[in-house]
């Protein structure tokens, strides 16, 4: 991958909204890194996050939806990186998720007038196949109907950065993952959820796997070499669910008894049984409705232009895994008792660290 000039971050004033998150911290440290000036926007975050004891980051805290709030973190800023957004799949957060993304993106850009605005959509935005068949971005999006909140929200969001009168550079990762997961992103938990020996089943359809490193320097080649208005896929590789829970294994040197394929309507039996429990529980069902409705496809994508046009590229997904466990490890202290500790069992004598 080409790497950020240090000439054209050095001194810069630099907004990142979502800064604590899995993308945005690591955004705001490689930002650091380059000598440029830094302010990031996000809730507050757990007291132990590490952006609170960085002193080369002006901090605002408040939500996106909070037009006073966004004035004052964007204000002055030549680039903005808006990373800010919600995932969810249940609950109350799934009611506010469409205005965190589209009402918020248009409070960052009504702020962000005079600046240069990286806008960070999804792979999701770009579309999937009933078949493996990776889609770019200039594949038709055929999900409209598609019943996934998330999916919807990226996708208006998306088109208020393309369509503001100055328009955004658009980055459209795949799915991240990676170390300094200080927020608990939603496939950090899976993973973690996996390796603790609580993923007993693997669901159909695929993904598109990207170190979150790599994205957080896509992110700067988009700022420096993009073009406003369009869209650069930052993807990793194409996997089945199964083949990325092989890849979880081998990762922690583990070997589970068995890991089912299952259909699609046993996906869905199991959830609706899960949602079930969670009225009763007040807890997020695993899996979601709207997660056995994704799935149903393929979202497997390509990134030739963002490689032709900004220099961008990403490492194995299995030297990330490797990183994202030994940090899991120093961080979460993984454990497995009872069945768990049963079923998922050491590949060998000597486990990966």
């Amino acid at each position: 991958m080409a790497a950020p000039s240090p000439r054209f971050w050095a001194g810069r004033p630099v907004c990142v909204t979502g800064g604590t998150g899995l993308l945005g911290y690591h955004l705001v440290r490689l930002l650091i890194q380059l000598g440029a000036r830094v302010r990031l926007l996000a809730l507050p975050p757990s007291p132990s996050h590490p952006v609170l004891k960085n002193p080369w980051v002006k901090c605002v805290f408040g939500d996106v939806l909070d037009e006073a709030v966004v004035r004052t973190a964007v204000t002055g800023a030549a680039v903005v990186f808006h990373t800010a957004g919600l995932v969810s799949a249940w609950g109350p957060a799934l009611r506010r998720m469409h205005a965190v993304h589209v009402t918020g993106t248009r409070n960052v850009v009504a702020a962000a007038h005079d600046a240069l605005m990286v806008h960070t959509s999804s792979i999701v935005a770009i579309g999937a196949s009933r078949r493996p068949r990776p889609v770019t971005e200039e594949s038709p999006f055929e999900l409209d109907n598609l019943r996934v909140d998330y999916v919807q929200a990226k996708r208006a969001a998306e088109r208020v950065a393309l369509e503001a009168r100055r328009p955004a550079v658009v980055t459209n990762p795949g799915y991240l993952l990676g170390p300094d997961d200080h927020e608990h992103s939603v496939l950090g938990r899976f993973c973690n959820r996996f390796w603790r020996g609580r993923v007993p089943l693997t669901p159909p359809g695929g993904f598109n796997f990207v170190d979150v490193r790599d994205v957080a320097r896509g992110h700067l080649l988009a700022a420096e070499h993009g073009v406003p208005g369009r869209r650069y896929i930052l993807g990793g590789e194409n996997l089945t669910l199964r083949g990325f829970l092989d890849l979880l294994s081998e990762t922690a040197g583990l070997r589970p008894r068995a890991l089912p394929c299952v259909p699609a309507w046993v996906l869905a039996l199991w959830a609706r049984l899960a949602a079930c429990r969670s009225w009763f529980t007040g807890t997020e069902p695993y899996p979601a409705i709207q997660h056995v409705r994704m799935n149903r496809y393929y979202w497997y994508a390509r990134s030739e232009r963002a490689r032709e046009e900004l220099g961008y590229d990403a490492r194995p997904l299995r030297d990330c895994l490797h990183d994202t466990y030994r940090w899991y490890l120093a961080e979460r202290q993984r454990s497995m008792r009872g069945l768990t500790q049963w079923w998922m069992r050491p590949a060998s004598r000597r486990r990966a660290a």
